[in-house]
């Protein structure tokens, strides 16, 4: 498998405070991320664009123009996706595959060398054997647009604690806004303590949420939590 776990997400200068404090031994969490959903606000594709934070692309994966594909992303995206670099390890996890550092890195301003992880379709099922194996003993957080409980409940029976994840499935429409932004800087500093997350921790994590837009999970070797205001918390011993 092409490029599992043998990068390190482009370096960025400055932390969190909170990140700071940790113990710098600790290796930053990955992000593994999917493009169409939490980047490429495909919900929105082949509508009027009056949004000015908005901007369509027309990308041409093959130089004969026989594969275009229609993009949107926010102008805003890139720098929220520099900002995440500071606190992950930051790695594709979409179908996309190479051409996710190739096409898309240049339009968002981020690095074009980011580690990513063959995956043969937009199915986080089929994605999930590579993840975990790229992920290993790493912490790790996980965002697609299909997420469900099913995939985090597989994600609990391979853990090895104190590993945990954090696993986000944005609205198609919003992707990752500026609330998605505010849950995974708070699972990279929680995770750096080197002990599994408990029910306060969840409980601060699910304060997070206030839009409805996020489905979202928190899962430990021990549990599995829904973080999610229109779900309620669930634990699997």
């Amino acid at each position: 498998m092409a490029n599992l776990g043998q990068q390190q997400a482009e370096a960025q200068d400055g932390t969190l405070d909170a990140a700071a404090a940790c113990d710098s031994s600790s290796p930053l969490p990955i992000l593994f991320l999917d493009v169409d959903g939490p980047l490429n606000l495909w919900g929105r594709v082949g509508r009027r664009i009056l949004n000015p934070l908005l901007r369509a692309h027309l990308v041409h994966l093959k130089p004969d123009d026989s594969f275009n594909v229609n993009v949107v992303l926010s102008r805003r995206m890139g720098a929220r996706l520099r900002d995440l670099g500071k606190h992950f390890q930051v790695r594709w996890a979409t179908s996309w595959n190479q051409w996710a550092n190739q096409h898309l890195s240049p339009l968002l301003g981020i690095s074009e060398d980011l580690p990513w992880v063959r995956c043969p379709n937009g199915d986080p099922r089929s994605k999930f054997s590579a993840v975990m194996t790229s992920a290993q003993d790493t912490s790790f957080a996980w965002v697609d647009d299909y997420l469900t409980e099913e995939v985090a409940r597989a994600t609990r029976k391979k853990l090895l604690p104190p590993q945990c994840a954090l696993l986000v499935s944005p609205h198609i429409m919003f992707g990752i806004d500026s609330e998605v932004v505010h849950l995974l800087k708070w699972f990279s500093q929680i995770q750096r303590g080197n002990r599994e997350p408990g029910r306060r921790e969840a409980r601060k994590a699910a304060a997070l949420i206030r839009s409805g837009r996020v489905n979202a999970w928190l899962v430990t070797p021990s549990m599995v939590t829904c973080l999610s205001l229109r779900k309620g918390a669930k634990r699997h011993g």
